[in-house]
């Protein structure tokens, strides 16, 4: 089973968990690491080197490019089964804990799909025939 890694800043991680337990039940592979003021993204990264073993696969989802965690994680990299991607989303958190990616097809794929979740919703002033608005 693959193992999932949410990090993010904060108590993100563990309301995305919270949330993604909330819709597909409870997940034994999923775990939510937050960084929180005092602390350093290095104290998480180090300590989940020493439980990421070579016959497992691990998928992290990072909060944000270019942030803390996201960097920090970088380094876990260097291990041949550890995939990273940034910019977590619900919709990107549900894929990765029903569906894990297993190539990178299926990880653009799934970047894809979060993406096109991110959309401007608006409401649209419709008028019937009475001429009377609603919505």
């Amino acid at each position: 089973m693959t193992r999932i890694i949410f990090l993010s800043h904060n108590q993100l991680a563990a309301g995305m968990k919270a949330a993604v337990e909330m819709i597909a039940g409870p997940q034994t592979n999923l775990e939510a690491h937050g960084l929180m003021p005092g602390h350093k993204p290095d104290e998480i990264i180090n300590a989940l080197r020493k439980t990421i073993t070579p016959d497992q696969d691990v998928i992290i989802l990072a909060d944000l490019v270019g942030g803390s965690m996201c960097n920090a994680a970088m380094a876990l990299l260097n291990l041949p089964n550890v995939t990273l991607i940034g910019g977590m989303n619900l919709a990107m958190a549900l894929q990765t804990v029903l569906t894990p990616p297993k190539n990178d097809e299926d990880i653009a794929t799934m970047i894809a799909q979060a993406q096109a979740n991110v959309q401007h919703v608006v409401l649209k002033k419709v008028v019937n025939n009475d001429g009377e608005a609603f919505f």
